[in-house]
């Protein structure tokens, strides 16, 4: 909005973490896709199932190792606090999942006491995080059976079962994964009360006036004043403020 003044929702490490998880997860997605289903195999032009394999690899391989850095390298105790904001969901905030089918409508709602991340942000977190570590040990599990078929522990009758129980809930939740991500991006990218907050991930700032009126206990809180906690932004500044991690300073 011209004019108006922003506030810093993500500092330089928020964004690096999730833009580092986020986009190799993408590329694992999209590989992951015709391995689980081969049906879809033969749409893809010039298909092979090695390349598609070791790509997987690459990919899975990035997922672990980028946002590993960026919590090395960067602001650790503004990651701390961007998990305890989006990972504790309080019994009050379930009211705001009762009125979730008017906010997608873009009906008047009440939004008092929603935070940094409002009850439908934090279910997808959650939802994510605990999806991502049973993707990853499934991953890890079905990666060792390709290497190293012949392995004994895999042909007895316990081998067998967790074999297949970590390829069904591999190919379980990379379908349901499908669900949150598309919603995420689609919230992301057009519905007009959450696009906002794309900018805010890109360039790390909000316009104030959307952040008061959809995250208004969260503006409140920063509106105070400064509160000490590395990159969480927690004054009114213009977009030339954001903070960088500690690794360009």
């Amino acid at each position: 909005m011209p004019g108006s003044r922003e506030v810093v929702r993500f500092g330089a490490t928020e964004r690096a973490f999730h833009w580092a998880f986020a986009l190799p997860f993408l590329g694992l997605l999209l590989s992951g896709l015709p391995l689980s289903f081969p049906g879809l195999r033969p749409w893809i032009s010039g298909y092979s199932l090695q390349v598609g394999l070791r790509l997987h690899l690459v990919c899975a391989v990035t997922w672990t190792v980028a946002p590993t850095l960026v919590v090395v390298l960067g602001d650790r105790r503004a990651l701390a606090t961007v998990a305890s904001d989006l990972f504790v969901l309080a019994r009050e905030e379930i009211s705001w999942l009762r009125q979730l089918p008017r906010w997608l409508a873009g009906l008047p709602c009440e939004m008092r006491g929603v935070g940094r991340f409002n009850a439908g942000q934090k279910l997808n977190g959650i939802f994510v995080a605990i999806s991502s570590v049973v993707l990853a040990i499934t991953g890890v599990i079905l990666w060792i059976i390709w290497q190293s078929p012949g392995l004994v522990w895999t042909g007895g009758p316990v081998g067998r079962t967790m074999i297949g129980w970590s390829r069904w809930l591999h190919y379980l939740l990379t379908v349901l994964m499908m669900v949150p991500l598309l919603g995420h991006i689609t919230l992301a990218t057009i519905h007009p009360r959450t696009k906002e907050s794309l900018r805010g991930m890109l360039f790390g700032t909000v316009d104030a006036t959307w952040a008061k009126e959809h995250h208004p206990g969260w503006h409140a809180e920063i509106s105070r004043g400064p509160s000490g906690l590395g990159e969480r932004g927690a004054t009114e500044a213009p977009p030339s403020s954001v903070p960088t991690p500690s690794w360009e300073r």
